[in-house]
């Protein structure tokens, strides 16, 4: 690769200039031997080259040289009984020339064209995979600011409301009775903001944490209504990267959330299992489940899976029957991380 990237930086003419050396080199050694022991198929390679490199006029500039080049070192050597048979070969050389020209300069504007394609590729799903690390950005900074700021100045108020409640309750205030109700309704309100910052911004969600913050969601949806979720998972499962963990919890959280909005599921199974270097992901319900067609346009929910499984490189599958519930699935294979080195591997 590296021959090859400085013989392109090479300028145009210094290429032109060593394909015609080339095609000297093949005329001479067409010249020396017999027309039994033919070189013609070795000129195709310069104007290869030329084409591939300096382009489509260079490419036809060496195809015509290396027809003249043919033309003078088998003059005198071919078998042909009459000259206008041999004008006749060097037409058909000529076409075979030309056709080598025509051939490289193509396949040099498809290659460049395609690189020009992935590389575009390339930058639309680094775009995206930024939008959406902006997006989770955003969404962490949005649940930090919850839970640092909002939910403590709410819980510095309902001390100061119980302190309030206290001095009306020991002045025999009637006040006293609505001071707790306020105090009331600011626990449901700290416990309201401590449940959005932590479902915003799931902070339990690192490399070694995926299995307790799964676990974490299914007990707060079981804490709602008991015996909704069964969590399955082996605690020595870890994921070594906290963005795959954290796009398998948000597959995991919306799953869950279509399960309960939508399919009006009453039974929920969550598990994380792990063979070999695969990772699998599996949320089952016993919902009203939708019909599978391609035809049908998936919501934004599936949409976000997907696309979430496709950045780290997963497998997404979702299997679904009507009135039978609905199964996401979504398998990942580890990298196999490099054994540890042993004593043994640094004696001599």
């Amino acid at each position: 690769m590296k021959f090859q990237s400085a013989f392109a930086a090479q300028p145009k003419w210094l290429i032109i200039a060593e394909m015609m050396c080339f095609t000297v080199a093949f005329g001479v050694a067409g010249y020396l031997t017999t027309y039994d022991v033919s070189t013609f198929s070795f000129y195709g390679i310069p104007i290869f080259v030329a084409a591939w490199n300096a382009g489509r006029r260079a490419g036809f500039g060496i195809a015509v040289f290396c027809g003249v080049v043919w033309y003078f070192a088998n003059l005198h050597t071919h078998p042909y009984s009459t000259y206008n048979a041999y004008l006749w070969a060097g037409a058909n050389r000529g076409f075979y020339f030309g056709f080598v020209a025509v051939g490289g300069a193509a396949m040099r504007r498809l290659h460049d064209e395609s690189r020009a394609r992935i590389e575009a590729i390339t930058r639309a799903r680094n775009l995206e995979k930024e939008i959406v690390r902006a997006g989770e950005r955003e969404q962490i900074r949005i649940g930090q600011e919850l839970h640092d700021g909002v939910c403590q100045n709410l819980a510095a108020i309902d001390c100061a409301t119980a302190c309030l409640r206290e001095e009306l309750q020991a002045g025999g205030s009637p006040q006293a009775a609505m001071a707790g109700k306020i105090q009331e309704y600011l626990k449901e309100t700290i416990v309201e903001a401590r449940n959005l910052a932590r479902g915003i911004f799931p902070v339990q969600v690192e490399s070694d944490g995926l299995v307790s913050a799964l676990g974490d969601v299914a007990t707060k949806a079981n804490f709602v209504r008991e015996g909704s979720v069964q969590f399955n998972a082996s605690e020595d499962i870890r994921v070594g990267d906290s963005q795959i963990a954290l796009h398998l919890f948000r597959i995991a959280q919306e799953a869950m959330s279509n399960a309960a909005r939508h399919a009006k599921s009453s039974h929920i199974a969550l598990s994380l299992t792990k063979e070999g270097a695969e990772l699998t992901l599996t949320i089952s319900d016993d919902g009203k489940g939708f019909p599978v067609d391609a035809n049908v346009s998936e919501g934004i929910g599936l949409r976000t899976m997907r696309y979430r499984a496709q950045l780290i490189g997963a497998r997404l599958a979702i299997r679904s029957e009507v009135a039978r519930g609905t199964v996401v699935e979504c398998v990942l294979r580890l990298p196999v991380a490099a054994p540890a080195p042993t004593l043994a591997s640094h004696l001599p």
